[in-house]
């Protein structure tokens, strides 16, 4: 089983993710936090996280309450338990601009949230299934 952790404040956002997760594949627990600080206490398996199972796969959007994403990205890099897990940025920012800054403090890909439903939910779907799905990780 590969559990993946989505740190986003959004409700929708929320909601759309969780949906595309769960239609990559029915063996993907999903976790969700919604600052900063949270994910970092989940990352670390600070109370009341001491039990949960490290992610495969990290969703972070940039723009978080108590911990923006950028400083949570540098940090969880530090962690030799998370020095290699894929993370991949979500954001409105300009791909063009923030890209190459994301990917500079760690971020594994960087994906732009889209006004386009669908051009979103495919992005999310092609992330997700290339880093969690057996073809994805051959």
């Amino acid at each position: 089983m590969q559990e993946v952790l989505l740190v986003e404040d959004n409700p929708a956002d929320v909601y759309l993710i969780r949906r595309v997760v769960e239609d990559c594949g029915p063996d993907m627990p999903l976790s969700v936090v919604p600052d900063g600080r949270e994910a970092f206490a989940f990352l670390r398996r600070d109370p009341p996280f001491t039990r949960v199972p490290a992610p495969a796969l990290i969703l972070l959007d940039l723009n978080l309450p108590k911990l923006c994403g950028e400083d949570l990205l540098v940090e969880l890099r530090r962690l030799p338990a998370y020095q290699t897990t894929p993370v991949v940025v979500f954001s409105v920012a300009d791909q063009e601009t923030e890209e190459p800054r994301c990917r500079q403090l760690g971020a594994t890909a960087y994906v732009q949230k889209s006004a386009n439903f669908y051009a979103y939910v495919d992005a999310i779907k092609a992330i997700v299934c290339h880093w969690l799905t057996p073809e994805g990780a051959s």
